[in-house]
């Protein structure tokens, strides 16, 4: 870690789900549909959720990031982007350092829009990108080519863009370490300021599960997963980046993104659009996870909800913990015992011994943090505090 400061605020975020994609990946389960016939009545239906929620919660906070996640959100027409951008400032306070972030997939469509949301205010784009090897891309059934990609990034640095990030997946199946150096080496011949590098999940329910479950599609065996994930700390921290959490890495802490970094330090966040979730005032929610009934509840004025909950002062402190040992900053201890009102150490440690002593972690400067060992089978410690 730096000693730069992260240019993080505890100031809630906003996240909105735009649910189309013009084609659905083999191994994605993020909800998303390919039939965009109803996209101008989706963002009409969700500028109406949004002035409900508003007029529901009258938040009085500042919120500092707006993140347009899904889906494919570069797919949405500049006039529908400003009409969105425009309710928002409407009904909720916005910071004028807002990190407005787009995700976006390589594609000669989207390139030609990149200077017109440049100037709707949109200062940070996440570049779906995922391998830089054509027959990788094949493999992940994306359809833009390696060149594409390429071309893309280039464009967005044309049209003004200084807030660049790039999202890629590694250990795929058959997928060696030389060829994951190759991507490595051609995002960082791109210079983007961020790189996320996902391990491969196999996602229940999405079409690679069920190939692996018929044996036509093999994952990579965990020690293998393993190698992936330190070799690609090593490479990107040898060449600057900053690892900051399991799967994000910044030239900077500046450069941070600042939205996600919201949810691993429990920061409140509203989430708008089919499937997303908002946290706030210690409630969790969640919208359906169909725009035919997303939209069928907003039309009948009711908020398109799939469940809510008050969490517990129990959950509040698991989620704390699942979440601030995610990140290389750790668990503040002197913080930890003024939120929750014991000890972490005391309260588990029996457990803080056992990590400690297989390397899995370290207490530092009245922090408690896991190593790099214990980074590479986090979600497995994770489950020693549940």
């Amino acid at each position: 870690m730096s000693g730069e400061k992260a240019n993080i605020s505890f100031n809630p975020g906003i996240y909105l789900h735009i649910p189309f994609c013009e084609h659905k990946c083999g191994y994605c389960d993020f909800y998303s549909i390919t039939n965009r016939s109803q996209q101008a009545l989706f963002v009409e239906a969700l500028c109406q959720e949004m002035e409900q929620v508003a007029e529901q919660i009258r938040p009085a906070e500042t919120f500092d990031t707006i993140y347009f996640g899904g889906g494919t959100p570069s797919l949405l027409q500049p006039d529908q982007l400003q009409r969105i951008l425009s309710v928002i400032q409407r009904v909720f306070a916005i910071s004028s350092d807002c990190e407005i972030t787009l995700e976006m997939n390589p594609g000669a469509t989207e390139k030609e829009k990149l200077p017109v949301f440049k100037q709707l205010g949109v200062n940070r784009l996440s570049i779906g990108v995922q391998s830089f090897d054509d027959r990788e891309l094949k493999l992940l059934e994306r359809i833009h080519s390696a060149r594409q990609a390429v071309e893309t990034f280039e464009a967005a640095r044309k049209a003004g863009f200084t807030n660049l990030g790039i999202d890629l997946i590694y250990a795929l199946p058959g997928q060696s370490l030389n060829s994951w150096r190759a991507t490595l080496q051609q995002a960082l011949h791109l210079a983007p300021e961020h790189i996320s590098a996902y391990n491969l999940i196999f996602e229940p329910g999405t079409p690679f599960y069920k190939l692996r479950e018929k044996g036509q599609l093999n994952p990579q065996e965990e020690e293998e997963e393993l190698r992936f994930f330190n070799f690609t700390h090593q490479f990107l921290s040898e060449r600057g980046f900053l690892h900051y959490e399991v799967s994000n890495f910044a030239r900077t802490a500046s450069l941070y993104s600042r939205h996600n970094y919201k949810y691993w330090l429990h920061v409140p966040y509203l989430g708008f659009g089919p499937s997303a979730h908002s946290f706030w005032n210690d409630r969790r929610w969640g919208n359906v996870r169909s725009l035919n009934a997303y939209l069928q509840q907003l039309k009948q004025q009711r908020l398109p909800r799939a469940f809510e909950e008050q969490l517990s002062a129990q959950t509040k402190e698991f989620e704390h913990i699942f979440l601030r040992l995610r990140t290389y900053e750790g668990i503040n201890l002197a913080y930890f015992e003024k939120t929750f009102h014991r000890s972490f150490l005391e309260t588990y440690r029996k457990t803080i011994n056992t990590l400690i002593d297989r390397d899995f972690a370290v207490i530092d400067a009245q922090v408690f943090r896991l190593t790099q060992k214990g980074m590479a089978v986090c979600d497995e410690i994770l489950q020693y505090f549940a």
